[in-house]
């Protein structure tokens, strides 16, 4: 017996899972006449405000969750085939310039909508279906009275309870329109189809494509701090569509490009206002700019729960906190500035630190590989670059690269404060307490960190 492992963070529920494969899991199906696959037809489904019509399938009942009955139904769909739906599936994905995580909706609300009075194991034994016809790595499971999906991700995914098939991660998700786990569910494995090796996990970052699903009116979000301003807008289809996206570690969402177009547009309008200024003064300027044109609001207050924006989504909202900020201030200093970024984080904070390559300044960070990385905070409102909030700078947090990989999720790094970069460059050789201390301006204000 195999238990569940819970994601860090949030713990949801606890599952004893079974994971012992019934020796009936690949049993010789009885005969099942086929039906045909293709209504003339088409369904018309809302996704995120916007209608989609794809041709119906005529659908097949699950008698139970019981192997046999799962197997049953399933190669019936096999036998009938699904190609035209797959097809038009995949079709609308590439039109819509959908990433995995999308496409996994966009069949989840098809199914929806073609059986909405059928029963849960009805619609998630046709998900799964025809997700594995698209080439996903995508498991069957049953508890005693319903079926649900194991997903696996290309990313860590949280708050989300998942379990270990073969050291990957598989996370669970149930019907949609009424299956819960209930505390005491067991979860058995009931896959109709052997596993090829094929199949791909789903990738849940934004690369290469552009969300394409629009309805209603853009919102326009103007910019100033007095010394840059920006004019952009976007549309409240993709800021539905983000609203409820996977928990992911927060490089995932800084290398996420939801809409080239508009990180484009943003760039463009910034460059130009940088242009005269050293790396120092534009990553100030950037700093500031950050810290003002937005208002502070802690996520149990703005969402109800735990979320992290992705940059398109600060333009949308009022208000965002210091891991939001320092995505975005990420993303800004390696696209306008081209230099190398950290994420600094603390049990109850977020920051930045980036590594400036033609200027120094005074303030506090810490040396990365023989480099010098200055603390940037975009939630420290009023500060420069440099500065570091006084209750975290005998703190050592943890250092993360931009990059999707974490680059050192567990080492822990003292902020040690410098005056001069170029002559005074802290090391092992010399005691931290052998440079003066930075004070910060008495007149700098902190929004409160979360």
């Amino acid at each position: 017996m195999t238990f569940l492992h819970i994601p860090r963070k949030i713990l949801l529920c606890c599952l004893a899972l079974v994971l012992a494969l019934p020796a009936t899991a690949q049993a010789t199906l009885m005969p099942i006449a086929a039906t045909a696959s293709v209504a003339t037809n088409d369904l018309s489904f809302n996704f995120y405000g916007q209608q989609l019509q794809v041709a119906k399938l005529n659908t097949i009942r699950v008698k139970s969750v019981r192997n046999h009955d799962v197997n049953q139904a399933w190669h019936a769909y096999q036998k009938a085939g699904a190609d035209a739906i797959v097809a038009s599936l995949r079709s609308l994905s590439d039109e819509l310039g959908l990433n995995d995580w999308f496409v996994f909706q966009l069949v989840r609300k098809y199914v929806d909508e073609l059986l909405p009075e059928s029963t849960p194991r009805d619609r998630v034994l046709l998900e799964h279906f025809l997700l594995v016809a698209m080439g996903y790595d995508v498991r069957l499971a049953r508890t005693e009275q319903q079926l649900l999906l194991l997903v696996p991700f290309e990313q860590d995914v949280y708050e989300r309870s998942f379990i270990k098939i073969k050291g990957k991660d598989y996370y669970l998700f149930f019907d949609d329109l009424e299956a819960n786990l209930n505390e005491r569910s067991v979860i058995y494995p009931c896959d109709p189809i052997k596993d090829d090796g094929k199949r791909q996990p789903f990738n849940l970052l934004f690369e290469g494509k552009t969300l394409k699903v629009r309805s209603g009116e853009d919102k326009l979000c103007d910019l100033d701090d007095g010394q840059i301003h920006i004019v952009c807008s976007i549309n409240p289809s993709i800021i539905e569509m983000l609203s409820d996206y996977p928990l992911m570690d927060i490089q995932c969402y800084a290398t996420s490009v939801v809409l080239p177009q508009f990180h484009q547009t943003i760039s463009e309008q910034l460059k130009p206002q940088l242009e005269d200024m050293s790396q120092c003064e534009a990553a100030n300027a950037l700093l500031h700019f950050v810290q003002h044109v937005f208002g502070y609001n802690k996520d149990a207050n703005q969402y109800g729960r735990y979320k992290v924006n992705f940059v398109e989504e600060n333009f949308y909202y009022d208000e965002n906190d210091c891991e939001d900020r320092s995505i975005l201030y990420a993303v800004l200093i390696r696209s306008l500035l081209g230099l190398d970024v950290h994420f600094v984080e603390y049990p109850d904070h977020e920051c930045t630190a980036v590594h400036f390559t033609d200027c120094f300044t005074r303030g506090y960070g810490y040396d990365y590989n023989g480099d010098f990385y200055l603390i940037c905070d975009p939630a420290y409102i009023g500060a420069d670059i440099g500065k570091c909030m006084p209750k975290y700078r005998a703190m050592r947090p943890a250092i993360k690269s931009m990059s999707t990989t974490t680059m050192n999720a567990d080492r822990k790094t003292a902020l040690q404060p410098v005056i001069d970069q170029a002559v005074l460059r802290p090391n092992h050789a010399m005691a931290i307490s052998s440079f003066p201390t930075v004070e910060v301006p008495a007149e700098s204000t902190s929004d409160a960190p979360e």
